[in-house]
């Protein structure tokens, strides 16, 4: 998996819902940092925490996964 196509995906579907990353990170239980670092392709999120934004985002998890 591109974690930059990943971070990419996941910064679209955000900004869609006129999130922040720290409005984001706190509906998911998460740190704004860690949200910055998926969305910058440093670090990919693990499955649970994919579905949990796929949830908030309101995309299919399958969305983030696919090429």
């Amino acid at each position: 998996m591109d974690a930059k196509k990943l971070g990419k995906k996941i910064k679209l579907a955000r900004v869609e819902l006129d999130l922040t990353q720290t409005e984001l990170a706190e509906k998911i239980d998460a740190k704004q940092k860690s949200i910055s670092r998926y969305e910058s392709g440093v670090t990919i999120p693990s499955i649970e925490t994919l579905l949990k934004m796929a949830k908030i985002l309101k995309k299919p998890a399958g969305y983030f996964l696919e090429e």
